[in-house]
């Protein structure tokens, strides 16, 4: 009689290893589809084929009805994953223990923090194109708090302080957006070695601009100092509205699985373990350029989601380390007790379990962009037309859209694109903050 239970735990574990797979396995069609351009069949996709509304699949469904222009149905998805961030925020000690015994997805995800932070800046960029700026407005104080609850340190994200200070500015909240701008600078100073980037120039000349503006005379001579902006003076604006274009380019890395051999002293012997890696190493970012009827203006990079997800992933590597050495011990130890109680076969038997329950913890937000680009230019009050252009490694354009934008004197129009693969352009709504006037 125990035999056959032990045949029939071996049968059903085989067919558990078969069926075994990361989250990075599961959603690879929709991944591949997104990379081709095809964000609506994405969709589809991750519906079909999601079995819980968990953090990550929101996370995904929010980008994803973002960049189909469903920006309502984006912030219900978020809104659903941020709540669902905030239940998880205490991670309970059941699932850690529970951890140690099956693998790292057993512990809810709740995100990376950067990803965290990403929640309210595109839910804030939703209600930028929905015209509410109010809303925007309370997803950027929320992000704040999110960002000061990590501890007397914040781990800060420096495109969301400048986003930050875009946003007060377009409700012509002068001293908000010019203390964002600062936290900006600095952050981007912090930053450079785990973000990757350098303070944007565009940025210099924001809060520069705002302290000239408020006639903070000895604070603009020493930022134009350490800024290396000796030579700045501000531009003339009058009768002019500005366009503020943000692009969301490519798409981020996605956690692979490896499987490696490691030595275990508590056992004396070899042991197997899964871990999650980025296998392959950082793409070229492709460059957008804007041309506009007085010539050309190359976006530029304000946010490296990709850095920052292979930062994250390497400050977590010792921890996944520990943890799956001694996950693999105690999975060794429970095989000899099997053999002890129930023979070779017991021991089979779990060992088949062991390797089929032992997988890489491989989730992420992984439709988000490779990275975020900027531009901010002043233009005349009325209708323009405007062209993006996707440049190439050669220099060569690779894609291209033309976009019709309405720009007021004294006001910011906001234009917010995505782009993944060439002919993934989807007609843009653009926003412009038509219910406050900034005065400069």
């Amino acid at each position: 009689m125990l035999t056959r239970v032990i045949s029939l735990l071996v049968i059903c574990t085989i067919l558990t290893l078969q069926g075994c797979a990361t989250r990075a396995q599961k959603s690879a069609p929709m991944r591949a589809l997104l990379q081709q351009g095809y964000a609506a069949q994405a969709l589809s996709e991750l519906e079909k084929n999601s079995k819980t509304d968990d953090v990550m699949v929101n996370m995904n469904r929010g980008m994803l009805r973002r960049i189909t222009r469903d920006f309502e149905g984006s912030n219900r998805a978020l809104e659903a994953a941020k709540k669902e961030i905030d239940a998880l925020y205490a991670t309970s000690v059941t699932e850690q223990l529970g951890s140690l015994v099956v693998n790292d997805e057993s512990i809810s995800f709740q995100g990376e923090r950067f990803e965290q932070v990403l929640v309210h800046a595109y839910k804030a960029l939703n209600y930028v194109a929905l015209g509410d700026l109010d809303a925007a407005r309370v997803e950027v104080l929320q992000s704040d708090v999110k960002m000061r609850e990590w501890g007397e340190t914040p781990e800060e994200d420096p495109f969301m302080r400048y986003l930050s200070g875009i946003l007060f500015e377009a409700l012509g909240e002068t001293d908000d957006a010019l203390i964002a701008y600062r936290k900006a600078v600095d952050i981007y100073k912090k930053t450079r070695d785990k973000h990757g980037l350098v303070i944007p120039l565009q940025l210099k000349h924001d809060l520069l601009r705002l302290l000239a503006k408020q006639k903070l005379w000895n604070e603009l001579k020493r930022y134009k100092k350490s800024l290396a902006m000796e030579k700045w003076s501000a531009a003339k604006i009058r009768d002019q509205g500005e366009l503020v274009v943000l692009m969301h380019t490519g798409l981020v890395p996605q956690r692979q699985q490896t499987i490696l051999q490691t030595y275990a002293p508590d056992i004396s012997g070899m042991v197997r373990i899964a871990l999650p890696i980025y296998r392959e190493p950082p793409q070229p970012v492709h460059r957008i350029r804007l041309q506009l009827e007085g010539g050309t203006r190359y976006l530029e990079t304000v946010e490296n989601i990709d850095g920052l997800a292979r930062s994250a992933l390497a400050s977590h590597m010792p921890a996944l380390t520990l943890r799956a050495i001694a996950r693999a011990v105690a999975k060794k130890k429970m095989e000899h007790q099997a053999k002890d109680k129930s023979g070779g076969l017991g021991q089979l038997a779990m060992f088949l379990a062991n390797t089929a329950s032992e997988i890489a913890d491989t989730r992420g937000w992984n439709t988000l962009p490779q990275v975020i680009q900027l531009v901010r230019v002043p233009l005349p009050e009325g209708e323009h037309r405007v062209r993006l252009e996707v440049v190439g490694g050669a220099g060569g354009v690779i894609d291209r859209i033309v976009l019709p934008v309405t720009v007021r004197a004294g006001q910011l129009t906001i234009l917010s694109e995505h782009w993944t693969a060439p002919g993934s352009w989807v007609l843009p709504l653009s926003a412009t903050t038509n219910t406050t006037q900034v005065t400069r």
